[in-house]
């Protein structure tokens, strides 16, 4: 028999099914309600061993990243895991105050200008994610919105701290640019919440049905969002938002 993974188990009242969630800092979890009967957990784990691995293996991805991620020097690599993409960033030191970013090759970036100056590349290079947010996740978003049926009047692209997106009555869904450092499970099931306020505009019974009836694994995926800032770099981070905040 396959060993079960390394793992916690962990009693919490807000639950009311067992559930998984892994994140950087606790590795793998098993919560469950109170009362939950904990010989079930073995068999749970076997069920969700696919889940598992690919979550873990993000976790480590995460951790390697953190080890070198700094917000006063230009990261080495850039991980943009909704769209499988990893950039190989290059620096080149220059006079003068402005710094550019640009695409140089195959999943390569060049930073050129006073790159020892975090508040001169950080905003570039936030820039250059904003652009990277536009083109995918409005792509993304209107390819979920046509499988649904939802029409969306209005895409806004921001980077928000504390909210992943939101949808607004008057047709208008905005999404965080740093939805592009997540995996593309839980960037799918950020899209699909909100096209589904379309049509119950609360987090009612009802509204969770329907998102479930459309993304598999939501109680799972619900529970990995929280730890999903984890995953975004320090230098996005930080400092204050220059992008302003959603609605």
């Amino acid at each position: 028999m396959i060993p079960l993974p390394d793992h916690t188990v962990r009693e919490s009242r807000r639950t009311k099914h067992a559930h998984l969630q892994v994140s950087v800092d606790a590795g793998l979890e098993v919560v469950i309600p109170p009362g939950f009967d904990r010989r079930q957990i073995p068999a749970l784990l076997r069920e969700k061993a696919a889940w598992i691995a690919r979550a873990l293996r993000e976790v480590d991805q995460a951790r390697a990243l953190a080890v070198a991620d700094s917000s006063e020097f230009p990261p080495e690599r850039v991980a943009l895991r909704a769209i499988g993409e990893v950039w190989t960033v290059e620096c080149a030191e220059a006079d003068g105050t402005i710094v550019s970013v640009r695409e140089s090759g195959p999943e390569t970036l060049h930073i050129a200008g006073p790159v020892d100056d975090p508040s001169s590349w950080r905003p570039a290079l936030r820039r250059w994610v904003m652009r990277k947010a536009r083109r995918h996740l409005v792509s993304l978003l209107e390819s979920e919105a046509a499988a649904l049926g939802v029409h969306v009047d209005r895409v806004s692209i921001r980077s928000p701290r504390g909210r992943w997106g939101s949808y607004s009555q008057s047709g208008t869904v905005s999404l965080n640019a740093q939805l592009l450092f997540l995996p593309p499970e839980l960037v799918r099931y950020v899209i699909v919440h909100e096209l589904c306020h379309a049509t119950h505009p609360d987090h009612s019974a009802r509204f969770w049905a329907l998102v479930e009836r459309h993304v598999p694994d939501v109680a799972v995926l619900r529970a990995t969002l929280r730890d999903g800032w984890q995953l975004v770099p320090a230098w996005l981070r930080a400092p204050a938002d220059p992008f302003g905040r959603s609605s």
